[in-house]
């Protein structure tokens, strides 16, 4: 299996690295990593089962941006050759579905072209008129098509033309290992009693980071001193979130961690996760957050309500309606019975219907048939 996609801190670089480990660890399979750069999981995970391959670009003055695309084709088609391979998985439809047509069709083999839809292919790269048509393309010339959620197939079908009934939904997982209740830690909560609220995102304006800072803002009004705040990420909001911060006169209860590693940590040793972000294609952050047994508090958009039940696995607000998420985390933190019935049901949401052994399956079958 050569599974083609990006390796920086994301969603997709998740998926694409626990499915790809999963197949090789628990399925037996051979599995090759291609990118520029492994992702970041892999770390020194190689074996003889699970490897990385670089993919090398060369510079010429004719070219202003250097062809990736045109790079992972060529080299794959060496690889397809030289391991043998019969199935590439390519995380986003461009550019890596296209290059994996590209690189099958110069290797001459039978290979099968699977591709997985995770949403800024379709909202963001695909929706721009220059790039539908190609979008559109790869999608209907891929063998087999999965999105993470069926909001996301839905859109897909609707925004590129796609043939109804072309994209299987196959949800995101995560791997309990890395993401349980057992992780909390006093040190990383830093000895302290108050309720900690937290925020992971890239903090860009998709994620609404700065809605983070006005809901906990409602929320300090009416508990003070009894919650805190805690931002992990880097990115292009993040010191209008500090001004912001400083403006409100609530800096000594809002932490700003920056890139942090030791997430799944990090997220088990809070109280309560914020995600109020204009669009999540499935909301990977709300499933880590449910797997900890932290009750988290996102908007109504995408995918999320089919990650979380509202006032059942956690909470669903309406897209700028700040008091609305701000009023259902005062009742939650207050009601220490209601707190716990919510944990409850996301720690078996997460375990039971984004089981990662039966959605690894599911991906499994789509390779085989």
């Amino acid at each position: 299996i050569a599974i083609l996609c990006y390796h920086r801190i994301g969603g997709s670089g998740i998926v694409a690295y626990e499915i790809g480990r999963a197949m090789a660890e628990d399925k037996g399979h051979t599995v090759h990593f291609m990118g520029l750069e492994p992702p970041f999981r892999l770390k020194d995970q190689y074996s003889d089962r699970m490897r990385f391959h670089k993919v090398h670009m060369k510079e010429y003055p004719v070219f202003d941006y250097q062809p990736y695309a045109l790079a992972l084709a060529s080299q794959l088609s060496v690889l397809i050759k030289r391991h043998n391979i019969h199935v590439i998985h390519s995380h986003y439809a461009m550019p890596h579905a296209i290059s994996a047509f590209l690189g099958r069709d110069i290797s001459g083999k039978c290979v099968k072209c699977v591709t997985t839809l995770h949403g800024t292919d379709i909202t963001v790269v695909g929706a721009h008129p220059s790039m539908m048509d190609i979008t559109c393309y790869a999608i209907e010339k891929s063998d087999s098509v999965t999105a993470v959620s069926r909001s996301l197939a839905l859109e897909s079908e609707t925004k590129m033309c796609v043939t109804k009934g072309r994209i299987k939904t196959i949800y995101n997982f995560i791997n309990p290992r890395f993401f349980n209740p057992q992780l909390r830690s006093d040190t990383l909560r830093g000895n302290t009693d108050k309720f900690i609220l937290m925020h992971i995102s890239n903090l860009r304006p998709v994620k609404r980071p700065l809605d983070v800072i006005r809901i906990f803002h409602k929320v300090h009004q009416v508990m003070g001193d009894k919650v805190a705040l805690h931002i992990v990420g880097e990115g292009p909001m993040q010191f209008e979130m500090m001004k912001m911060v400083e403006d409100l006169g609530i800096e000594k209860d809002v932490l700003f961690l920056g890139v942090r590693s030791d997430i799944g940590a990090l997220i088990a040793s809070s109280d309560l996760f914020l995600l109020p972000s204009e669009q999540e294609s499935f909301g990977l952050a709300a499933l880590e957050a449910m797997a900890c047994g932290i009750p988290v508090i996102a908007t109504r958009v995408g995918g999320l309500p089919e990650v979380i039940d509202d006032e059942e696995s956690g909470f669903l607000f309406s897209l700028d309606n700040i008091e609305e998420a701000a009023e259902k985390a005062i009742r939650v933190l207050n009601d220490t019975e209601f707190y716990n019935s919510i944990r409850n049901k996301a720690l078996d949401t997460a375990l039971n219907k984004f089981n990662m052994d039966k959605i690894v399956q599911q991906y499994e079958d789509v390779y085989t048939h």
